[in-house]
């Protein structure tokens, strides 16, 4: 309507200064336009960092590797840590219910995201365990208005957050020790199984959906970063029971499982998963005492690497079907091979000795209050019968947040939360 008016205003001017100004009017013209989509992609940029989507927050499925206390609020549970000499080294000395001496993956997990001085989301069972106050408790667990301070991700760890106390970060952890991929495996410790886990997901989300909506609880689930931890009971189990079965049926009926999991997170809205592969076990104190000679179980860790081809198969194929799927896939069994065969690399003296228990490899008893505890907690790869210490388990997700192509791809864990 403006340039109308404007040539019909200049309608009797002469044909050549007619031409100038028109010239001149499509030179403003297209620099409008120009300044314009300079705006608008100014503010696509921008709208992800006003709406906070720095720091998405992280929700932990998985077994004890990731487990920061969830079995301590399960009363019939076999498998808790909520007694020295678990926590000796964490803050206040305080055991915690992590498989640990100290930190564990998960919080090192949660470092990825929101900076060096953060520790795990809180288990879902001290949000939801006696049911008072559990709205306000989920909503400050995944901090919905942002209060605290977040130091963003990092590009290295350290250990300098010892000194100071414990500073969960956003999202909720659901991992539970005894945990496997089959409801059966789960059985055994009366962990929280992958359904339970998987319900309680579900149980978080229908109540984001009524607090803030169907739509901003999708679009929470969407930016989050879901890590997944699970495998290792279900090979332990069969190198310890199953052995002399053929492992391929069964290996098949973890995988379908496994893809029933990630399926139903997906159909939650969840698009951004961390896979962490079962790792070299068959070498884990655990499994070593049971064998005469004490030697690793060769048929664990071949399950495992069995299992691992197959699992990264099926991400492969998840990521084609479903649209927008990201995943990182942790090579747990290399950096694990790599640790244990070449200890002196990463300054590990004692690889097949645990740090804490009593017996034949300290793996005659789990850590407790009677058993042997090592002085140097650095020295061991082991800190109990299967657990890896703080000092490897910060060496092992270090490998999966800025490693090469042997310890993840096709991406690595600081790439995927910050997509």
């Amino acid at each position: 309507m403006c340039v109308y008016i404007i040539t019909k205003h200049f309608y009797s001017i002469h044909d050549q200064i007619k031409e100038i100004f028109h010239l001149y009017l499509g030179f403003v013209m297209m620099r409008s336009l120009i300044n314009t989509l300079v705006l608008i992609v100014f503010v696509v940029i921008l709208s992800p960092i006003l709406s906070h989507a720095e720091s998405p927050a992280i929700f932990i499925l998985g077994d004890s590797l990731f487990d920061v206390g969830t079995n301590t609020h399960i009363l019939k549970s076999l498998a808790k840590a909520n007694f020295p000499w678990y926590g000796v080294d964490f803050f206040n000395s305080t055991p915690n219910g992590r498989f640990s001496n100290g930190q564990n993956m998960a919080d090192f997990t949660a470092k990825i995201a929101f900076g060096e001085s953060v520790t795990s989301p809180p288990p879902f069972r001290s949000v939801y365990g006696d049911g008072v106050k559990s709205n306000e408790m989920l909503l400050e667990a995944l901090d919905i208005n942002s209060t605290r301070h977040w130091e963003g991700p990092i590009k290295n760890f350290s250990l300098a957050s010892l000194k100071g106390k414990e500073n969960p970060g956003k999202g909720i952890n659901f991992a539970s020790s005894g945990c496997g991929i089959l409801d059966a495996t789960s059985a055994i410790d009366q962990a929280n199984s992958m359904t339970q886990q998987l319900t309680q997901v579900k149980f978080v989300f229908g109540n984001l959906s009524s607090q803030l909506g169907a739509h901003k609880a999708l679009s929470l689930f969407e930016k989050s970063t879901f890590f997944i931890c699970i495998g290792n009971n279900d090979v332990n189990f069969f190198a310890l029971f199953r052995y002399k079965l053929d492992p391929d049926p069964y290996i098949d009926k973890l995988i379908q499982s496994y893809n029933k999991t990630l399926k139903s997170l997906y159909n939650l809205g969840a698009r951004k998963f961390g896979i962490f592969g079962v790792p070299y076990v068959g070498c884990s104190p655990l499994l070593r005492v049971t064998i005469k000679a004490g030697n690793c179980s060769k048929t664990a860790n071949d399950l495992a690497q069995q299992f691992n081809i197959k699992l990264e198969r099926l991400l492969v194929q998840m990521k084609e079907d479903s649209e927008e799927m990201h995943y990182s896939y942790a090579n747990s069994y290399n950096i694990l091979y790599d640790i244990y065969t070449k200890p002196k690399t990463y300054n590990i003296t004692y690889v097949n000795t645990a740090c804490c228990g009593l017996g034949r490899f300290n793996a005659m008893s789990n850590c407790n209050p009677l058993a042997k505890l090592c002085k140097d907690r650095t020295a061991y790869l082991f800190w109990d019968v299967s657990h890896p210490s703080q000092y490897v388990a910060k060496i092992m997700v270090e490998k999966f947040a800025f490693g090469e192509p042997r310890y993840v791809g096709p991406i690595t864990w600081s790439e995927l939360v910050n997509l």
